[in-house]
């Protein structure tokens, strides 16, 4: 292995099917693990397991064998348990989900150092369905519990993985309207990619839709039997689903029709050019009425692991930013929508002092800035939509600041934030030096931008 070669790892992590792709620096396109040998899955399936008696655990795709032919204990949602803060018995001891959680990582990561080897991870990128505190608190745990440093690992959402896919493809797939499908085998969720072209740089946003119940013949026996997906026919249609009882071929045909209406609906008024099939609802073609539809001015793909690939095109395109990347920009719910800054008066010139960048992820951002207080005793910030809007002010009051001469008041402020919307203000009286000492005050405020 060339220790000198440098990847960028996008880690896909969900309930069910980790993914992890890599993607050497200078090269052209990612590579996706397969779990075990070339005839398996890409991927790996989110399970530990383990072994009665003894203190001997196993993931993916061994622990589904043991699980489905030894009667092994199994250990399954490991991502929403360490969310949650669940625990599991097994054997009569309890384990927290977020240690087994960690414990499967560290597994799968194993399976990635036969390519890449931890000196050799420039980036590593968890992407997962959604983020919001309790999530990130979950990859926070993670990421100090792996040998990667902190300062290299990155989190992300789908929509903004699929972002980041899309925008490495053809750009007349993605340039006026697309979509992502992603089907679980139960629910369908929709990534619909708009490029806004009236703003510089150009945004892109992505709205999401979640179609419940959404039916379809259940799959589960086919890779349960190891096969190739490629070579898989048909036949799986009639494999059984739950109730042991076969799914007849007008079973298939009610699903498929109900499935392309659905589609019909959802599309009708939507100028969608190009539009993606993922998850494990789509395989076996079965809904084949449902993509001749989908086929009718649009151009149709079927994908497997376009998360971590997004996500290793997102911790490439950070490091080696390309002329994409100046001209468009996402905006998704977990990035901030405005940039804020404040005016500063600095060797006697009027200068702008950016405290946030619009496009960022809010739970990045932790700025702490000093300076002196020209007068008074506020401190006024300004915020800029990145949509053109009206620039706002936002004003706070530093009440019970002590009177003192001008320039002669050094304050320290923390800026952060506690959702793409909610920014938190803390501000500390550090006086100025032995003159005026710091009356130890402090002001925290949160305020909603909307």
């Amino acid at each position: 292995m060339d220790t000198g070669t440098r990847y960028v790892v996008g880690y896909d992590l969900n309930d069910t099917l980790t993914q992890i792709s890599y993607y050497e620096l200078d090269n052209d396109a990612p590579k996706t693990l397969v779990s075990d040998g070339e005839n398996e899955r890409l991927g790996i399936p989110t399970l530990l397991c383990k072994r009665r008696k003894v203190n001997q655990w196993s993931f993916g795709t061994e622990a589904r064998r043991l699980i489905t032919y030894e009667g092994e204990a199994e250990a399954g949602k490991l991502l929403s348990m360490a969310v949650n803060d669940r625990s599991i018995v097994i054997d009569g001891e309890t384990f927290a989900g977020m240690d087994l959680l960690i414990l499967f990582i560290r597994k799968s990561l194993n399976l990635l150092s036969v390519y890449v080897s931890v000196e050799q991870i420039e980036s590593l990128i968890f992407t997962v369905p959604s983020l919001d505190r309790n999530m990130i608190g979950v990859l926070e745990r993670v990421a100090a519990a792996i040998p990667v440093e902190r300062g290299k690992i990155l989190f992300q959402s789908y929509s903004e993985s699929v972002y980041y896919y899309m925008i490495h493809q053809q750009r007349e797939l993605w340039e006026t309207e697309s979509a992502v499908f992603d089907h679980d085998g139960k629910n369908m969720t929709c990534y619909h990619l708009k490029m806004n072209h009236r703003t510089t740089p150009i945004v892109g946003v992505i709205d999401e839709y979640t179609f419940e119940d959404v039916a379809v013949p259940d799959m589960r026996a086919v890779y349960e039997d190891g096969e190739n997906e490629e070579e898989q026919t048909d036949d799986a249609s009639d494999e059984k689903t739950e109730g042991d009882e076969k799914t007849s071929k007008e079973d298939i045909d009610r699903m498929d029709e109900a499935l392309q209406e659905l589609f019909h609906d959802f599309l009708m008024s939507r100028p969608i050019r190009s539009a993606y099939l993922l998850g494990n609802g789509f395989e076996a073609e079965w809904c084949k009425k449902t993509i001749s539809f989908l086929c009718m001015g649009r151009r149709v793909f079927q994908g497997k692991n376009m998360y971590s690939k997004g996500a290793c095109y997102y911790g490439m395109d950070r490091i080696k930013p390309t002329e994409l990347n100046s001209k468009y920009i996402f905006l998704g719910k977990d990035k901030l929508q405005f940039n804020l800054g404040m005016n500063m008066r600095r060797r006697d010139k009027d200068e702008y002092i950016a405290l946030a960048d619009g496009g960022e992820n809010w739970f990045d951002i932790s700025t702490v800035v000093e300076f002196l207080l020209v007068s008074g005793s506020r401190v006024d910030m300004l915020v800029t939509p990145l949509d053109g809007k009206e620039v706002r002010n936002i004003t706070i009051n530093l009440d019970g600041l002590p009177n003192r001469p001008e320039k002669t008041t050094r304050l320290k402020m923390k800026v952060s934030f506690s959702s793409g919307d909610t920014l938190r203000i803390r501000i500390e009286d550090m006086g100025f030096g032995e003159i005026f000492p710091s009356s130890m005050l402090s002001w925290e405020k949160e305020v909603r931008i909307v």
